[in-house]
């Protein structure tokens, strides 16, 4: 099957990949699948989400993965993006019923990459954002990511839905 989806991979999708299911240590398949994935233009992420994953222990697998990763775009600068991530933020401060001002400070904090990984797709249709999050449109206490994506038109999905769609079962990247 033929797609011309582009995919943006969330930080949480990462570190739990490297924490749980595909470990570097022993799974290094997933983390050629992704590379395979961005020479096919099909699999991004942004700075934003490196810079969170820069933010951890330099011993980590996960840190060593994105400091030297950067295939010549593989992070994409968020930064065109702003005027997108502040139509996002006055939707984040409107909504009604409306979300708890913690909710909004952590979602709104300009080094967290969710508001800017969706502001990216937002402002470059056709990306599609990988998330473990689930939706949960009736929270107050906490703006998930397919939620707060959904009120711009932004899609996502799970990791898994798109690992059957673009990987073989060797983890070979499939188009």
């Amino acid at each position: 099957m033929q797609s011309s989806a582009r995919y943006l991979l969330d930080s949480d999708v990462l570190i739990t990949a490297k924490n749980l299911h595909y470990n570097p240590n022993f799974c290094t398949n997933f983390w050629t699948w992704v590379g395979q994935g961005f020479q096919h233009g099909t699999v991004f992420s942004i700075d934003k989400v490196r810079d969170e994953l820069l933010n951890g222990k330099t011993d980590d697998p996960l840190y060593e993965w994105a400091s030297h990763f950067d295939q010549g775009g593989f992070f994409l600068n968020s930064l065109p993006s702003v005027a997108k991530w502040q139509q996002l933020a006055n939707w984040a401060v409107s909504r009604v019923p409306a979300f708890q001002a913690a909710a909004q400070d952590k979602f709104l904090d300009v080094k967290s990459a969710d508001a800017w990984l969706i502001a990216f797709a937002a402002h470059h249709p056709g990306y599609v954002i990988v998330t473990n999050e689930q939706s949960a449109p009736e929270s107050r206490k906490a703006i998930k990511l397919p939620d707060a994506a959904s009120a711009v038109g932004v899609v996502t999905m799970s990791l898994f839905d798109v690992l059957s769609r673009h990987a073989f079962g060797d983890f070979s990247f499939k188009t």
